[in-house]
């Protein structure tokens, strides 16, 4: 039974290959992939708080992470996918999820610091990306929405947002109780 299963599962990988080399990489699709997460990573090399560096560097990573793992969870169950792929062999790498995203959330995460703020900026920040971006990636045929919809997205997207929040804020706060310096003050 698994033997019949890995060779259909090797075979649609093959065919997705093919698909990807000679139809998506280097097209209009790919090339708009490329500059849309590259206009994004940069604007996140510009905007990162120098003084903070290492917490939002954690706080990208953290959102990339959950990202991926939403992104995967949402493929599987074949809520969405993407037609059009910067890499064919991870979903992580995909039209959105590689630094959209994390980027939009690691900077709302650096510029509001306290929970107040923070729900609020991500509350506004969730619906543009939901009822915005998600609709000009649907038009533009670099997302598709299977059994899945816009307000599901903007619950997510809180929900993905809020996750980033209490992981990076916990992390930071146990480094910090056990830092070199603060050991010293006791």
């Amino acid at each position: 039974m698994y033997s019949h299963l890995e060779k259909a599962f090797n075979k649609y990988l093959t065919s997705e290959t093919e698909i990807w080399l000679h139809q998506d990489l280097f097209s209009a699709h790919w090339w708009s992939i490329v500059i849309l997460n590259a206009i994004f990573f940069v604007l996140l090399l510009i905007l990162i708080d120098r003084y903070r560096i290492v917490l939002i560097s954690l706080a990208f990573m953290v959102s990339f992470v959950i990202c991926g793992i939403a992104d995967e969870i949402g493929n599987y169950f074949d809520f969405w996918e993407y037609p059009h792929q910067f890499l064919v062999f991870t979903h992580r790498f995909n039209a959105v999820d590689f630094a959209v995203i994390p980027v939009i959330m690691t900077l709302c995460y650096q510029y509001f610091r306290k929970w107040k703020t923070y729900l609020v900026a991500q509350v506004i920040l969730s619906a543009v990306i939901s009822f915005i971006g998600i609709p000009l990636c649907v038009y533009f045929h670099l997302y598709s929405m299977e059994n899945w919809n816009y307000f599901k997205s903007f619950i997510v997207s809180i929900i993905l947002f809020i996750i980033l929040k209490l992981i990076v804020d916990f992390v930071w706060k146990t480094a910090n109780n056990y830092s070199p310096s603060r050991q010293k003050k006791s």
